[in-house]
């Protein structure tokens, strides 16, 4: 694998106080995200399930340019935080963020 493989970030989160979601994590993190070079592929609450049970409110997929730009991002000492108010707001036990590494 290239270090120059995009890696994509799959957030599935079952948000549970949306005003706080929004405020504490949504708004703050376009700067992080522009500094990173993240590009937000979907970010949205229309989901439909084609099968199995939903659990989220609320599914992200964001692409990142390469495994090191995730990690950077993910320890942004301005994204520490975001960590912080995306979990407060959000049912830990039915919310995954996961890596994607594309096969080669």
């Amino acid at each position: 694998m290239s270090t120059q493989t995009p890696v994509f970030l799959v957030a599935s989160l079952r948000v549970e106080d949306m005003t706080n979601f929004q405020v504490g994590y949504v708004a703050p993190l376009k700067a992080i995200n522009d500094r990173h070079g993240v590009e937000t592929i979907v970010a949205t609450p229309q989901l439909t399930a084609l099968e199995g049970a939903l659990k989220a409110s609320v599914m992200a997929v964001l692409r990142f340019p390469s495994q090191a730009a995730l990690d950077a991002w993910y320890a942004d000492p301005d994204y520490l935080p975001l960590i912080e108010a995306r979990q407060a707001a959000t049912d830990q036990t039915k919310s995954t963020i996961i890596a994607l590494t594309p096969m080669a």
